[in-house]
């Protein structure tokens, strides 16, 4: 399985604090199956100035602490890349990391909570200059929980959407589950990745959410979203999407909205 939003390199963001934890974290990856992981890092202009000089530097640092520990984990640059309006220009500069290094796929970040401006256009700019747009959990985005016209506006134009094995199991409450779920069957999410930060809380692991997710996408879909559609983002490669074979019908799912709406 590839891994592609982690927070693993070691006191850089909000993630793992320690060159320790880092080993333990990828430690526990490799046990669950993922042989890829993507260092993600928050890259937010005053909060972590994370470029991508620094983050190169720390993914080939750390890969030497992996490879001394005889971790076998394939270890891949990147970034959260927060949104901004010159996000074109710091890809072109070599400021902002993408997906790999491969100066095509990045992944960006939202606020949870604040509504962005002219998001659709800023996806037309980024696509214009080469980029594509990965949205990291869109199902924890306020701005589209309220109207998820919104986000199937942006999948129109060709952006891929990254859902987080959290929101699957419930570890961010009802509405992110309920919300993934509703993207799943409608095939609006393209990659299930762990938005590790810690082995304990946030743990990187995916095969859970992964058979969690089976009923509503299919196998097929499944294990795409965790080998070849992120191997094609890592390659800057358009993906090829397996339709989606979900069983859980919508009459079910509502069914079940209701019940744990009841529970609350």
């Amino acid at each position: 399985m590839i891994d592609l939003h982690t927070h693993i390199l070691p006191g850089i963001d909000d993630g793992v604090k320690t060159d320790e934890e880092a080993l333990a974290f990828a430690r526990m990856a490799q046990d669950d199956g993922v042989k890829t992981m993507v260092a993600t890092p928050h890259c937010k202009e005053g909060f972590y100035d994370n470029g991508r000089d620094d983050v190169l530097a720390h993914v080939e640092r750390l890969k030497g602490l992996l490879a001394a520990e005889k971790i076998e984990l394939d270890l891949l640059p990147g970034g959260e890349v927060h949104i901004c309006p010159d996000l074109v220009d710091r890809v072109r500069d070599g400021r902002a990391p993408t997906l790999a290094d491969n100066g095509k796929t990045m992944l960006l970040e939202l606020s949870l909570s604040q509504y962005p401006v002219e998001l659709e256009n800023l996806v037309f700019q980024l696509k214009l200059g080469g980029i594509e747009p990965l949205f990291a959990h869109p199902e924890r985005i306020q701005y589209f929980e309220d109207d998820m016209t919104r986000y199937e506006a942006l999948v129109a134009q060709g952006i891929t959407g990254q859902i987080t094995t959290g929101s699957i199991l419930g570890r961010f409450g009802n509405t992110a589950k309920e919300f993934s779920e509703e993207l799943l069957r409608k095939g609006l999410v393209h990659v299930l990745a762990s938005d590790a930060h810690n082995v304990r809380g946030r743990p990187p692991l995916l095969s859970e959410a992964l058979e969690a997710m089976v009923p509503f996408v299919g196998e097929p879909r499944a294990a795409a979203m965790v080998d070849s559609i992120p191997r094609a983002l890592i390659a800057g490669r358009q993906p090829e999407f397996p339709p989606v074979e979900g069983t859980v019908s919508r009459k079910r799912a509502f069914f079940s909205r209701l019940f744990r709406r009841g529970e609350k």
